[in-house]
């Protein structure tokens, strides 16, 4: 029983290193900078909430919540003067109840546009969409983590109003 075990663990052990690419065949890779995030604001992001000022999404304290991060951000009620907009609208993902669409050019976020489904303002979601999509204004991509405001879906159990350290930290230091 002994030698079948050992045969089979030294079959698998030749089956791996077989698969497993030798170090020294590859040649040393050129330095690569893969972005984590989505990019970053040069200048302060003004806010426009144009759902319908019934306060359903709650953007006014999403936007504080992300201020309080280190992002510099703030709400506008001059539209011209606005690079996110905030509209009640379907999202254009399909199967989404949000969607935020970056302007962004060399790292740098200009402008977003966030659409906020009018089915979810006066639900548990809508505080939490306006803050998981602005988190993508500011340059957040999606978290694994299903504590997270960038977690990519939410329920009544996990709808968060407050960014993660994580969050936090990213903000704070490219702000």
């Amino acid at each position: 029983m002994k030698r079948i075990i050992f045969v089979v663990l030294a079959a698998v052990g030749l089956a791996i290193g077989a698969a497993a690419p030798s170090q020294a065949a590859k040649p040393t890779p050129t330095p690569t900078v893969t972005a984590a995030y989505w990019g970053h604001w040069a200048t302060q992001a003004l806010v426009y909430d144009s759902t319908g000022g019934n306060n359903s999404y709650k953007v006014a304290e999403a936007v504080s919540e992300w201020r309080k991060s280190g992002w510099n951000v703030a709400m506008t009620s001059d539209a011209t003067k606005a690079n996110i907009k905030v509209l009640a609208q379907q999202a254009t993902s399909d199967g989404a109840i949000g969607d935020a669409t970056l302007v962004s050019g060399g790292g740098v976020i200009t402008g977003c546009i966030v659409r906020l489904d009018p089915l979810f303002a006066t639900m548990y979601a809508g505080e939490h969409l306006a803050i998981h999509e602005l988190g993508h204004c500011g340059g957040l991509p999606h978290s694994t983590s299903a504590k997270s405001v960038m977690y990519p879906s939410t329920n009544s159990n996990t709808a968060l109003t407050r960014p993660t350290a994580a969050d936090i930290r990213w903000m704070a230091g490219n702000y």
